[in-house]
């Protein structure tokens, strides 16, 4: 990518997530971040589709800065414990950031967003067995990201440790139904 690119692409990103400071992601006007930017709207279009598409790359940068701090792991398991610490420890320390984004989340956009890019996370790295692996990784990541969400609606109560320690239980099956 081109410098100007790179360069157009942070202001942007960045311009969103400084308004994300102020009100939710349904409030923010595309004028409103191309102001900030300081990038006319023409340039905006010639690189993304409307504020969703900024969205959804400025999620993407988050999430490779998240991925790219993963620990090696030695097992499947441990690498979604891990990546699930992480997204919890990014939710803790951005906290304004996805109470705008996920209030009024009307159409699930942004939250469907964040599910896909962990299944791509799991999916690359699950064997391919007798079940094809993105029904596998949809399974866990619904289940676990659905866990997170809770434990988010709910304040944030326990820290990241516990939640792993239920997600764990429930995972390896030590709590039974």
């Amino acid at each position: 990518m081109d410098l100007r690119v790179k360069k157009t692409y942070k202001l942007l990103s960045d311009a969103l997530l400084k308004l994300l400071e102020e009100k939710n992601f349904d409030e923010i006007k595309l004028t409103e971040i191309c102001e900030l930017a300081m990038v006319h709207k023409t340039t905006f279009y010639n690189h993304f589709n409307d504020k969703y598409d900024l969205l959804k790359y400025t999620l993407q940068c988050i999430q490779k800065d998240i991925v790219s701090s993963m620990p090696k792991t030695e097992s499947l398991l441990e690498f979604y414990f891990e990546l699930a610490k992480l997204y919890m420890s990014n939710i803790k320390e951005h906290e304004t950031f996805y109470r705008r984004v996920l209030a009024n989340d009307v159409d699930n956009l942004c939250a469907t967003l964040l599910i896909d890019m962990f299944i791509t996370d799991l999916e690359n790295k699950i064997p391919k067995e007798k079940i094809p692996s993105y029904y596998v990784a949809t399974f866990y990541v619904y289940g676990v990201f659905a866990t997170i969400n809770e434990w988010f609606k709910r304040g944030m109560k326990e820290d990241k440790e516990q939640m792993i320690f239920y997600l764990k239980s429930i995972i390896e099956n030590n709590y039974h139904l």
